[in-house]
């Protein structure tokens, strides 16, 4: 098996395993319900957070519901955060 086959393979199950979390936190659905539990809080933005320092910006899941807020009329950015080791990971700010 040469490198590029196992690059590609590796780098494919990288991207499966990014889809298969952005899928547990950044369905439209879900990401709509956080919204809704900051606004009851009084907030006026939901941080949506992954729970392993992944970066999920280009996934498929988050690339529709980010498409799909602001065509409602939120504003959204990724915001790099840092962990106390130094590991980085974006979370996905939504305002109003």
């Amino acid at each position: 098996m040469s490198k590029g086959t196992i690059l590609e393979r590796v780098q494919e199950m990288t991207r499966q395993a990014q889809e298969r979390e952005a899928e547990k936190l950044m369905t439209l659905e879900l990401v709509k319900e956080a919204i809704s539990e900051a606004a009851r809080q009084g907030y006026s933005r939901a941080v949506i957070v992954p729970a392993k320092a992944l970066d999920l910006t280009k996934t498929e899941m988050a690339k529709a519901t980010v498409a799909q807020l602001r065509k409602e009329g939120f504003r959204t950015e990724w915001e790099v955060r840092l962990q106390a080791d130094n590991t980085s990971y974006q979370a996905l700010v939504v305002s109003w």
